[in-house]
């Protein structure tokens, strides 16, 4: 076999491997066109003999082959592979407990889970008299809010000056900094904290559902997260620092 190291992407619809001397060796089935924040990409689609991630093997899979040029691109676990299995994450252990058979534990009150049609999750974030929309993404070091949703709330958000961001596509963009204020997700409360502004105008029109927020590991840091994605069931099972 051929060791690669993935990140693990719930905001990636397919999975991934990076260009190198094996992947080239596959030839290209179709092209795969995906967006970033920033910016669009399109890349090949390779079909793999087998793929085993801890416990998930899938024999003749296809993945995105990243071009060759590509910069600061790594390998991805997306939802292609995952939407089958229960996960809980655990952020503060760097681990992720997969499950494929048992139910879903009943310790802890699971809420109805929607995915899109490429079968990323959303769940809502409670602020004061609005809910927002929220992807939740493994993939995004930092929560980012859209900065038209910053516009019709301005109370929940303070800006606290700018920051460079980088999307799935590698594209870089200066982007504003904001506290945003406490939230409630999945019951539990949330503290203030940082997020960064990118208007997400241009993705949310090639996507089913637009996106308020993207959830990004600063704030799924803060708690273990269950979901059990055949039966679009999830939880936050603790909450971390409380």
């Amino acid at each position: 076999g051929h060791p690669y190291r993935f990140l693990l992407d719930t905001g990636a619809a397919k999975s991934c491997v990076v260009f190198d001397d094996y992947t080239s060796t596959f030839a290209s089935t179709e092209k795969n066109n995906s967006s970033g924040v920033f910016a669009k990409s399109s890349e090949d689609l390779i079909t793999v003999p087998t793929i085993e991630v801890g416990s998930i093997s899938k024999k003749n899979f296809t993945v995105v082959r990243k071009g060759d040029k590509a910069p600061d691109i790594r390998s991805l676990i997306g939802m292609d592979l995952l939407k089958d299995f229960c996960c809980h994450f655990f952020f503060d252990e760097n681990r992720v407990s997969v499950d494929t058979n048992e139910e879903s534990s009943a310790e802890y009150p699971l809420l109805d889970l929607f995915l899109d049609n490429r079968f990323h999750p959303y769940v809502d974030v409670q602020f004061p008299l609005a809910k927002a929309k929220a992807a939740w993404d493994t993939g995004a070091s930092i929560t980012i809010v859209d900065t038209n949703f910053v516009k019709k709330h301005p109370p929940f958000f303070q800006e606290v000056g700018q920051s460079t961001g980088t999307d799935a596509t590698g594209f870089q963009m200066e982007t504003p900094m904001y506290i945003m204020s406490a939230t409630v997700i999945g019951n539990h409360d949330f503290p203030p904290h940082k997020v960064a502004g990118v208007d997400l105008s241009r993705v949310n029109s090639t996507i089913e559902v637009p996106m308020d927020l993207i959830l990004g590991y600063s704030t799924l840091s803060q708690a273990h997260w269950l979901f059990d994605f055949p039966r679009k069931k999830w939880a936050i099972s603790k909450r971390l620092g409380v």
